[in-house]
């Protein structure tokens, strides 16, 4: 008997809890059902539903909590921000080359002895007796380049954004298949794309944002058609609008010697690469 009067009672209390939940549709300004509902879900009250479509969201709880939702969406239904996002991404190279040989031509009876020369410019002498000629030559060669690349793109908070300006590069791709009368051997061309990019994924809370980016770097290779030398980073960062964000870099650094009888020769060369992006509000 007991038992049947709390669950009576268990009843009435749902019943009337039940009852004091109204139905209230709240027509959106700025954004969308599908855009505010994630973050309105956590704050409905147990027994609650909320729902949406379009422009509209509909709430059925009590006065108190259909109020609460209404002060949340004052915070959250309001216009994207319009952001231009900059990133910049540099390759500074030296290279630098010494060395010094020996060549020329002497003759002794019938025997000749010749030494030609590979190396031009730099200083050198040159000794001659007859026919006979010996050229001593020095040189050292320093080099820098410098390969900046700036983009720009626009793009609302929360949403994705991605640009890459390059070109296609033909590649012969031939494929063999053995088939029951021997090899079949096709070919054709293929494009790879190689140029500057980057795809990202901003969001703001106040004058700070975080994003997710992957910018990309390829410039063409040195050892054949559809070679190219990769540049590839994703990580995510945060910062304060309008200042510049290092993303990271590289540094590869290149050393050869070379030897003989009668030269010697070094060479040596550096490149770094440094990524860095920078977020600012159009108003």
């Amino acid at each position: 008997m007991k038992k049947t009067v709390l669950a009576l009672l268990l009843a009435l209390l749902a019943g009337l809890a039940h009852a004091q939940q109204q139905l209230e549709i709240i027509n959106l300004r700025s954004r969308t059902a599908e855009q505010v509902l994630p973050q309105l879900r956590p704050f409905v009250e147990p027994g609650g539903t909320l729902s949406g479509m379009n422009n509209q969201i509909f709430i059925r709880a009590s006065d108190a909590n259909r109020r609460q939702i209404r002060e949340l969406l004052a915070a959250i239904d309001r216009p994207p921000r319009r952001l231009v996002i900059s990133v910049r991404q540099d390759a500074d190279s030296t290279s630098a080359a010494r060395g010094g040989e020996v060549s020329g031509r002497i003759s002794s009876g019938d025997v000749r002895v010749e030494s030609r020369r590979t190396v031009v410019g730099g200083a050198g002498v040159e000794v001659r007796r007859g026919d006979d000629v010996v050229r001593g030559q020095v040189y050292d060669s320093r080099g820098s380049s410098t390969d900046r690349v700036s983009q720009q793109v626009q793009v609302v908070e929360g949403g994705r954004a991605f640009i890459n300006v390059g070109t296609s590069v033909p590649v012969p791709l031939r494929e063999v298949v053995m088939g029951p009368g021997g090899a079949v051997v096709s070919e054709s061309v293929v494009y790879r794309d190689i140029g500057s990019g980057f795809y990202t994924e901003p969001q703001l809370a106040g004058d700070n944002v975080t994003l997710t980016i992957s910018p990309t770097h390829d410039t063409p290779g040195r050892y054949g058609p559809g070679s190219a030398n990769i540049q590839r980073l994703t990580t995510t960062v945060s910062g304060r609008l309008g200042e510049w964000i290092d993303l990271g870099g590289s540094v590869e650094e290149r050393s050869g010697e070379q030897a003989g009888v009668l030269r010697y020769s070094t060479r040596s060369g550096s490149t770094g690469r440094r990524v860095q992006l920078r977020v600012e509000e159009l108003h």
